[in-house]
């Protein structure tokens, strides 16, 4: 009788966590991507934090607070820095974009020679830029017939940098609390792994923070060097807007071939334009820039930390990246070093339930 009584029981409290977890999911949804980001670079951070408490013992909010200035500083200077340069050429291409606009701009000699798009190139520019006036009264024909679409894609445009500088400020916010108690929240968390998965709690949170700081210097240092680097490169070799079009192929390194790919197109209207050993130099450079940065470099540093194989690093960064976006190149490699862990747990159980042979 007391057994029938206990189920009903266990089942009613049961629902009552999983309500409790569902609801808790459902208003912490509009913060749960700058929580989770705030959590990856707590974890990534976390020995510079241990080094700034040890030097301001008894001053957790002190020592908390200087952290995470000292993070922000490291991951938001660099961005701004290259934002700033960025700024300047799309100033450029402004400018250039006025004056096609107040004189008109002669088609270049190089583009009629771009295979297969040069025909259509050479009257689109003949048709907007080469004649004065043409893409202010562009700009006016659009602006009168959709204005409403204008003014809907420049909202929701708004709204997006908006909400990314938002999310930005806030994990920087929650940061500083993850820092400030940290320690008591990793013990809480221990107690409730041990509660639920018993003995096989440890090794899975043993190996996710030094795969997590793995997964981040990887995407942070290496990504951060690359775009510095093609900028350098793309102005040498005389690219227009370089440092925009440098952080543009290191974001979109990324997707498999799409750097290459970019790099080829500038290649090309170098070598057309009559800058054939820019052009070699900028293309067999960059190749190998993006090469090793991407299929070398970020895979070593993640199979650091993670003691991955080479090939399960590389599966584990492009696909995180194509099925969750940015925060896969992070989330991908740390599922991966869970399913080793998983993996050898099930050898070890299998190996232990083998009954030895006989001789």
């Amino acid at each position: 009788m007391a057994e029938h009584l206990r189920q009903p029981k266990s089942l009613i409290s049961t629902l009552f966590t999983v309500l409790i977890l569902v609801g808790a999911a459902i208003v912490l949804s509009p913060f749960l991507l700058a929580i989770l980001w705030a959590g990856i670079i707590a974890t990534a951070f976390w020995p510079l934090h241990c080094r700034i408490r040890a030097r301001f013992p008894g001053k957790p909010n002190g020592a908390a607070f200087l952290t995470t200035l000292v993070v922000a500083f490291l991951l938001v200077g660099p961005m701004i820095g290259l934002i700033v340069f960025m700024v300047q050429d799309i100033l450029e291409i402004t400018t250039f974009l006025r004056q096609a606009d107040d004189s008109g701009v002669a088609v270049p000699n190089w583009l009629p020679q771009i295979p297969v798009l040069g025909e259509m190139l050479v009257a689109s520019w003949t048709e907007y830029l080469s004649v004065p006036k043409q893409i202010s009264g562009l700009l006016r024909e659009t602006l009168t017939q959709r204005l409403g679409d204008v003014q809907g894609t420049a909202s929701a445009i708004l709204l997006e940098l908006l909400g990314r500088v938002a999310t930005l400020f806030f994990a920087l916010w929650v940061l500083f609390f993850f820092y400030r108690d940290g320690s008591s929240i990793s013990i809480r968390m221990n107690r409730i792994g041990t509660d639920w998965l018993g003995q096989r709690w440890k090794p899975y949170v043993s190996h996710m923070p030094p795969a997590l700081r793995a997964a981040v210097n990887g995407l942070v240092i290496v990504s951060f060097a690359e775009a510095v680097i093609l900028s350098v490169l793309f102005a040498a070799c005389g690219v227009y807007a370089p440092v925009l079009l440098g952080t543009i192929t290191a974001l979109i390194a990324f997707i498999p071939m799409a750097a290459p790919g970019l790099l080829a197109i500038l290649g090309m209207i170098l070598f057309l334009s009559g800058n054939g050993a820019e052009a070699i130099v900028l293309i067999s450079v960059g190749m190998l820039v993006v090469l090793i940065a991407d299929y070398l470099v970020r895979p070593l540093l993640i199979q650091g930390g993670t003691h991955l194989p080479f090939l399960a690093v590389l599966f584990g960064v492009f696909g995180g990246v194509i099925t969750m976006g940015i925060v896969g190149l992070i989330i991908g490699p740390v599922l991966l070093v869970l399913l080793v862990v998983f993996f050898d747990e099930a050898s070890h159980a299998h190996h232990h339930d083998t009954p030895e042979s006989i001789n």
